[in-house]
């Protein structure tokens, strides 16, 4: 049987962690399970200290942010020989038959770097808002296609060039050539990042129609925030990724044609006096300036084949 351990990183998730705890090791399918704490400042620790003592707990006493906590976790798995590592989100649980179907799935199809399940909302009565938008532009045709002319459940696996990282199994030979989390994102958008490192370097990314996991975010779903602050921030989090992207071969012209654009917005408005949208486009300008050494640096270790350990992984 092989080795597989599960990570989720905690920061003040008291509210889910006992339903996501408990749902592996209620898992067909034997884990060892690392938390990795971002600096809880609830109940969180010593909820897991008192409550779940077989698990491995890692207290990092700040936020490291998603990616690099997870890349604390990747390797002490890969430390413990790990074959298979299966990323969880503190607000995410899963069926005990999930992990099961997700190796299946990824020992049959080695080529797969990444498996997730599909993604319900906390109430499992439907799909995740934002899994459905990822589906949507997946190869869910070929799907369905494969389904409905065999008359049978048999075309299990959806190829997809993105899934979010609610839940993901990754083997150990993706993390040995792909690496871990790039540094360059905090929070949000290095999952993003991720995936299109392992496009690139050849591995395939699949949804196992068989195997479901319980996302409860629909109450933050349905309410986001309007601000310009908000707006900002995850505009920045997509231009990032495509700056970073190594894929796109002219990213300087990308990178170029923005700031033109942001310089003509920042000039408009402020000729008209709109103060909240020339701060927006000025510190644009700003976070592109900040990251211009830092987004060439990341394309060229993520674009590389020698490596000697996983990338952004202490082991």
């Amino acid at each position: 049987m092989k080795s597989v351990y599960s990570i989720i990183v905690t920061y003040n998730g008291v509210k889910w962690i006992d339903a996501c705890l408990k749902s592996l090791l209620n898992s067909r399918y034997p884990t060892q399970i690392i938390v990795v704490d971002n600096g809880s400042t609830d109940t969180t620790i010593p909820y897991i200290k008192s409550n779940f003592k077989q698990v491995h707990l890692i207290e990092t006493g700040k936020n490291l942010g998603f990616g690099q906590a997870n890349n604390w976790g990747i390797g002490e798995a890969l430390k413990n020989n790990a074959d298979y590592i299966f990323l969880l989100n503190q607000d995410a649980w899963v069926e005990a038959n999930t992990l099961e179907s997700l190796i299946r799935v990824q020992e049959s199809n080695p080529e797969y770097g990444i498996v997730s399940p599909i993604h319900l909302n906390g109430a499992g009565n439907a799909v995740d808002a934002y899994f459905l938008e990822y589906l949507a532009k997946s190869e869910i045709k070929d799907y369905l296609s494969k389904s409905i002319l065999n008359n049978t459940n048999h075309a299990s696996v959806i190829e997809t060039s993105f899934v979010n990282a609610a839940g993901w199994l990754l083997s150990r030979e993706c993390i040995k050539k792909i690496g871990g989390f790039d540094p360059i994102f905090f929070h949000y958008g290095e999952d993003r990042n991720y995936t299109q490192r392992v496009t690139y370097h050849g591995f395939k990314i699949a949804i196992d129609a068989g195997s479901r996991l319980f996302h409860d975010r629909e109450i933050r779903i349905a309410e986001p925030s309007s601000d310009l602050t908000s707006q900002f921030k995850k505009d920045w989090i997509n231009e990032l990724n495509y700056f970073c992207d190594i894929h796109r071969k002219n990213y300087q012209l990308f990178i170029f044609k923005r700031v033109l654009k942001y310089f003509g917005l920042l000039t408009i408005n402020f000729v008209v006096n709109n103060r909240n949208k020339s701060e927006y486009y000025l510190k644009m300008l700003k976070n592109i300036a900040g990251f211009l050494k830092q987004i060439p640096e990341s394309r060229k270790a993520s674009s590389s084949t020698q490596l000697s350990s996983p990338l952004y992984i202490r082991v």
